[in-house]
Formats: C-alpha cells, structure tokens, sequence
C-alpha cells in the first residue's frame, strides 16, 4: 500500500468511526454517573430509585444512575451539599430545617405523599386515640420536630421519653411503651416477633411531611439539563415498580437481610394503596400548600422562625407533567 493510499484509508476509517459513534446511543457511549444517596438500607420505600439504576433509565439522556446505601452513619443533606453524591433522599421537614441551618439542598421530587411515621404500642382495645397514650414511655427520636409537634398538637402531658433504637425487647417487655417507626415497617416486624400491636400514623394526626428526592442549588442552576433528566427517569423508574413491584425482591433481599418476605409485601401494599400517586404520571408532583402546612407546623414548635420562606427549600417545575 503506498503512502498516500494508506493516509486516505486511515482517514476514510477514522471519519467512519465518528460517524458511528455519533449515531450510537448514549449508552453506547461515556455516560454521565448521576448517585442518588438513600437515607436508610436498601429497603421498599426508595423502591423507584432502584428500579430506575436496575431498569438503566436515564441512558438515552446520558446518564447512569448509581443508587447508593445509607445506614445509621449516613446524613444525606451534609453529603449531597458537600458534592459526595448529586441527590439525596430525606424528608421535606427535613430539608426545611436543613435550608435554616445553612445548607444549599432544595427538594425536586416527592417519592412518596408522607413519610410514614407511626406510633406503635401494644394491642389495646382501650386506646382509641393518641390521647388515650398519654403518661406511657414513648421510644422517639428525641428533640425531632415530628414528635416535638405531637406533644405540643395532642397535649400529651406525663411522657417518659427514652431514644430509640432497634431493640424490640424492651417493647416486648413493657406493655406501656410506644415505639417510633416507619408504618411500613415496624408493625409487620413486631407481629412476625410475635408481639401483637397496634399503631397510629402521624398522618393521620395531621403531620404530613412528604418524602423527597434532593439535590442543591448549583446543580439545579449549573446543570439543569440533567436534573430534569434524572427526575425524568426515577419518576419513570417509580411507575414501573408499581407496575410490577415483586421486581425489585431479588435485589433488595441480597442487599438488607432483615427485610423478609412478609415485610416486604407489607410495605409495598401500603405504598401503593396509600402513598405514591395512583396517576402514574403525577408521581413526584408537590403542592405550594403542603409545603407551606408542614412549614407552618415546625413554626408552631419553634422550630422555623416566623420570616422563613419556605418556598426556597423545594422547585417544583422539574417533574414532567405536574
């Protein structure tokens, strides 16, 4: 081959090689990694976030979504503002605070209508309200807004709180107690150990923050192509996990042994019947007037003053379809 013939077949091949890798799709290509950082375990209640990393939603925007485990040593707001992981998964009360104390994090997504918070206490037919709880040991987040609320909203005078923790023993032990807990979770844990309960959902009292994908101010204003792009795919991976929401039992079961089987089908019930949107296509929506309730909740405990605005701790213009 002469020089000049080899110079023109290099060149011929090396135009056909961008060409194709101009019409390959982005998956095909060098994706951008998107990390989303959970508050907790692999576990049902951030089921649209996995399902969207095990689906590869997000590749024909260039993405790559990379879900990430919390545990008890995992702040999610300190990390994602740090630049640890692009979003976060928290509650909206929250980043509420979290924008008080300082930190750039603004809510873009509302996975699930409230955080499922319940007050869990033995089974008792005389208890026919939270009223009927009052003077008993409540294992609690201590100092928490949540519970700071239900004090002050329920008048639950003569209390003894003690921290919680994962223990059911002492539950088991004391017939007076009332335990803290997901409603997703902690009952089916309790009857499945064999302790019969009942439980009252902070929901139902009224506190009803919702439960929020997050990320910070200058990802939103530097990079909002891609924001808007990973709200697209996890609300899209949220819809395919109710769907079919036995899907994701393999993955999840590998990743956290303690969910089992029984818990697992309860949380998805519960989710589905009563905490992600039955119009698919709203899932992620947020409202101005839930925001500013739970907003006025946590000034009603002194926990926002009473210029805060609120509004800078949320966008809701990134959910297609809202």
């Amino acid at each position: 081959m002469t020089p000049s013939i080899f110079r023109r077949t290099t060149l011929a091949i090396a135009l056909a090689a961008a060409s194709l890798a101009a019409a390959l799709p982005a998956a095909a290509q060098d994706l951008k990694p998107v990390r989303i950082l959970t508050n907790w375990f692999a576990q049902p209640d951030q089921a649209g976030y996995w399902q969207a990393q095990q689906d590869n939603l997000g590749k024909e925007s260039g993405l790559k979504i990379s879900v990430l485990q919390g545990g008890p040593k995992i702040q999610t707001v300190p990390q994602v503002a740090s630049g640890q992981a692009e979003f976060g998964i928290g509650n909206a009360d929250d980043v509420l605070l979290a924008r008080l104390r300082g930190a750039p994090v603004r809510a873009v997504f509302a996975h699930l209508d409230y955080v499922p918070y319940a007050l869990v206490y033995h089974a008792d037919p005389a208890v026919k309200s939270v009223a009927d709880l009052q003077g008993r040991t409540f294992a609690v987040n201590i100092g928490n807004a949540y519970w700071e609320w239900t004090k002050k909203q329920y008048k639950l005078a003569g209390t003894r709180e003690i921290p919680v923790s994962g223990d059911l023993s002492l539950f088991r032990n004391d017939p007076k107690m009332v335990q803290q807990g997901y409603s997703l979770y902690l009952p089916a844990r309790m009857q499945e150990a064999g302790i019969p309960v009942q439980s009252i959902s902070l929901a139902s009292l009224g506190y009803r923050p919702y439960n929020v994908l997050f990320t910070t101010d200058e990802m939103i204003q530097k990079n909002p192509a891609l924001v808007k792009a990973t709200v697209a795919a996890v609300q899209k991976g949220w819809a395919n996990y109710v769907r079919d929401p036995s899907g994701l039992k393999p993955m999840l079961f590998e990743m956290n042994k303690q969910i089992s089987p029984a818990v697992y089908d309860a949380a998805n019930k519960e989710m589905i019947e009563k905490l992600i949107s039955h119009d698919l296509g709203k899932i992620g929506c947020m409202s101005d007037a839930r925001w500013s309730e739970i907003a006025g909740q946590l000034r009603s405990v002194a926990f926002l003053p009473k210029d805060f605005n609120e509004k800078q701790a949320y966008d809701r213009t990134l959910v297609p379809g809202c």
